[in-house]
């Protein structure tokens, strides 16, 4: 765990490290004020898609100390907004809470099934302190029972149309934008373009290497229209947001 001095910081830091590993990162914020506090990085995790679990807490709902975990000062009054979650539900793939400990692991294993499943993104879940303080008998789960959703495959006649209409084209372009999570993937472009004359390769989001830059066939990486479009006469998008 490493203790950061600012939310921005610490999801910034998650969004880095889950990008070059592959593995999803946790965030602990302080209630609303943290999950505010992530600012444009949540917006960068979500349109990265990249797998980030952040979690909030809630303020506590016992106001008398009829449960451990209840409220005790000032603070926990006006730090409950009506639904902390809504700040950041736009961005995210999951939302949920924990309101007991008896499932913990169930909700956390939920939320990342979504959080590694493509398109992947940013997962927010809370708890209040309550739950938090809860005692429970330890547990354990399946974790072969909590795996992201598999890829779909393309039917083979869309395949057969996809390959037959970029070997006919005269000027095809292939446009990339995510496809450089998959490892593999760069080198099986490589060899594609290399095995068909005349078909070139444009770059939308880089934040990925999807495609040499080095290579005679890159058109180079931009967010806005390339001039490379106008005279495709077959555009193909490989794992791209918007064409």
């Amino acid at each position: 765990m490493v203790t950061c001095p600012s939310e921005i910081t610490a999801i910034s830091m998650a969004d880095g490290y889950a990008r070059v590993t592959g593995r999803p990162q946790t965030v602990l914020v302080h209630v609303d004020v943290g999950t505010q506090a992530l600012g444009q990085g949540i917006h960068n995790v979500s349109v990265g898609r990249v797998p980030v679990l952040i979690f909030a807490g809630l303020c506590p709902y016992a106001e008398s100390g009829e449960l451990p975990g209840s409220r005790t000062e000032y603070m926990n009054w006006p730090q409950e907004p009506h639904d902390q979650k809504a700040i950041v539900r736009q961005y995210c793939r999951y939302t949920g809470e924990i309101r007991t400990g008896l499932n913990v692991k169930q909700t956390i294993g939920r939320a990342l099934q979504f959080a590694n499943s493509m398109p992947k993104g940013p997962v927010y879940i809370t708890s209040a302190r309550e739950v938090l303080a809860e005692e429970i008998e330890p547990y354990s789960l399946h974790k072969e029972q909590w795996v992201p959703i598999g890829p779909a495959a393309l039917p083979s006649d869309a395949v057969r149309d996809v390959s037959t209409a970029v070997v006919e084209a005269e000027r095809p372009l292939i446009i990339t934008g995510y496809s450089g999570r998959d490892r593999p993937s760069p080198d099986l472009l490589v060899a594609l373009v290399n095995l068909i004359p005349g078909i070139r390769v444009h770059g939308t989001c880089g934040s990925d290497v999807c495609f040499p830059f080095s290579h005679i066939a890159s058109e180079g990486s931009r967010f806005s229209t390339h001039e490379c479009t106008k005279n495709a006469d077959v555009i193909f998008l490989l794992d791209s947001d918007v064409p």
